[in-house]
């Protein structure tokens, strides 16, 4: 007799879980993909503003060439020529 039991309640429980499913499926809306994405910004509001991320970036840039140029430099005197 504990089988007959035991199955019942596996069954109900799945039935339970179908129903559950079934709701909460119903519940969520189906997701819409847009068939082309909005347009991006092409410019800032204020063109001639500049962040302090570009200004590090130029002042980085500008130390690395400098720093080339001048290890260039140390090599050509070191080379004798």
């Amino acid at each position: 007799m504990p089988v007959q039991n035991e199955s019942a309640n596996v069954a109900e429980q799945a039935t339970y879980h179908d129903v559950a499913m079934q709701t909460e499926a119903a519940a969520l809306p189906d997701p819409v993909v847009p068939l082309t994405a909005e347009p991006l910004p092409t410019a800032p509001e204020h063109e001639q503003d500049v962040s302090m991320k570009e200004v590090a970036q130029m002042v980085g840039a500008m130390v690395f060439v400098f720093g080339f140029a001048a290890l260039g430099l140390h090599a050509v005197f070191y080379a004798g020529y």
